[in-house]
């Protein structure tokens, strides 16, 4: 899975043409990981529900998963997953790609306009360096 955000229209629904920037990507390894809609849905949560909400389900299946990402995303400096963002989702040979909207996941065509790279070390190793040029 690897999370989108829209740089042209926060908080309104995607249109074909935006320009999306890849922010993340997590491997899931769950039961629901097959579902997309489902993977969507842990994502919304995942990457808007407060960290102390998360961090007392730690002990549920999966609960560490999800706070461990929610961590990484956060300290990342990333912005909620919001209305207007997209989620590219690969089950085994297939990718589905679904757009947030107000009350739901709307499926759309592969988006033509992205720019960004999935979550790496590379990332990770850059973000740290801005922070230490920063001081």
């Amino acid at each position: 899975m690897t999370i989108y955000h829209n740089d042209e229209a926060r908080f309104m629904p995607y249109q074909d043409g935006q320009l999306l920037t890849a922010v993340t990507s997590h491997w899931l390894d769950t039961p629901t990981s097959d579902d997309p809609l489902a993977v969507a849905d842990w994502a919304y949560r995942t990457f808007n529900a407060d960290l102390d909400l998360l961090e007392t389900d730690r002990h549920t299946p999966d609960g560490e998963t999800t706070f461990l990402a929610a961590c990484v995303y956060r300290l990342l400096g990333h912005r909620s997953l919001s209305i207007g963002d997209v989620i590219e989702i690969q089950t085994g040979s297939e990718t589905r790609w679904l757009a947030c909207d107000p009350y739901t996941w709307r499926p759309i065509a592969e988006p033509s306009h992205r720019s960004g790279q999935p979550l790496s070390a590379a990332t990770v190793y850059q973000h740290l360096a801005d922070r230490q040029s920063a001081r």
